[in-house]
């Protein structure tokens, strides 16, 4: 290899190094319980982070919050929005310290998908990060409930049959 072929490689390589995508998209197997995430920003441009949460099937009922605290400009960010599966999460005013979160448990259908917008300070002098939680518990299907009526209707009978 000559020299003029590993300047130009090397030029290439030092270019690349500096380029970082901002936005965040991060697929994250889901079940019942509580899931962990988060994002972290090099940049000082807007982002738009989706976290794709998958393996929920049928009805859920779905919270998530997210919080941020940064007391520089460097590590602040704030929130614009963030939207769970298309409805918004309820937005803190914006500081050192905000946060996103739903304000009771929503019905939904899987999969699961969070949309989180907002800008950070970070750039040459730091990072910019939030994390947050996602919940997940399934609802039954009506066959459960029927089942479980016939089952303490059958022990009410059952009950009373020996009380005679």
């Amino acid at each position: 290899m000559n020299f003029k072929t590993l300047a130009v490689a090397g030029a290439v390589a030092a270019a690349c190094s500096g380029a970082w995508a901002n936005d965040v998209i991060n697929n994250i197997a889901l079940s019942n319980g509580t899931i962990p995430f988060g994002a972290l920003h090099t940049d000082s441009s807007p982002f738009t982070d989706t976290f794709n949460f998958n393996n929920v099937v049928g009805p859920v009922q779905a919270s998530a919050s997210l919080i941020t605290i940064g007391f520089t400009a460097p590590q602040n960010i704030d929130f614009i929005s963030a939207m769970l599966n298309g409805i918004p999460l309820t937005l803190s005013p914006n500081g050192a310290v905000e946060s996103a979160y739903t304000l009771a448990p929503l019905l939904l259908t899987g999969p699961l998908q969070l949309i989180v917008m907002g800008t950070t300070g970070a750039g040459q002098a730091g990072f910019s990060s939030y994390s947050g939680t996602v919940n997940v518990t399934a609802v039954p299907e009506p066959e459960t409930y029927a089942l479980m009526l016939a089952g303490l209707g059958a022990i009410g009978f059952m009950a009373r049959r020996r009380k005679s």
